[in-house]
């Protein structure tokens, strides 16, 4: 009897890390139906895909510029996020961000100098790192290094002349 309520404790466990959300309301192992539809609630709508990747666009949103969904290959369920915020948010906006990131995933993160990233470690494979871009825009990067190679992005070719 010992040994069954512990299996279900371990799972109950178990599917709570599975079930990490954030941002928007985007999860881990999200199926991408399950992100359009939370993305519209939100006023998002998906504008262009790659192999792994559904970037999202709002009209009505003024502070964020993009999100980008990443997906796991064979599952085709959510890997990773980015969110990219506007430049031109400014400081205060910024600062509401992150207040609303720690009321999420707690204040304990780490902040990384040479990167100058704040990172939250979530499970054991999975962070968040919040870092400015360099036109200034505020990102977020809900990141699983178990899928490392989908988080590589790769070099835009040069224009045709």
């Amino acid at each position: 009897m010992k040994h069954i309520l512990l299996i279900i404790i371990l799972l109950a466990c178990t599917a709570g890390l599975f079930a990490q959300s954030g941002l928007f309301n985007l999860a881990y192992g999200m199926s991408l139906a399950e992100v359009d539809s939370t993305l519209a609630r939100a006023g998002f709508k998906a504008e262009t895909s790659e192999k792994h990747t559904v970037k999202y666009y709002s009209e009505i949103n003024e502070f964020v510029s993009a999100i980008l969904v990443i997906l796991e290959p064979n599952s085709q369920r959510v890997a990773g996020w980015f969110v990219k915020y506007n430049a031109d948010n400014g400081e205060d906006n910024d600062h509401l961000v992150i207040d609303r990131i720690s009321y999420m995933h707690g204040e304990t993160n780490h902040y990384d100098e040479e990167t100058q990233q704040l990172i939250w470690f979530l499970t054991n494979t999975r962070t968040l790192h919040v870092m400015y871009a360099q036109d200034g825009s505020l990102t977020a990067l809900y990141y699983d290094s178990y899928f490392a190679d989908l988080f590589r992005m790769k070099p835009s070719e040069p224009p045709a002349q």
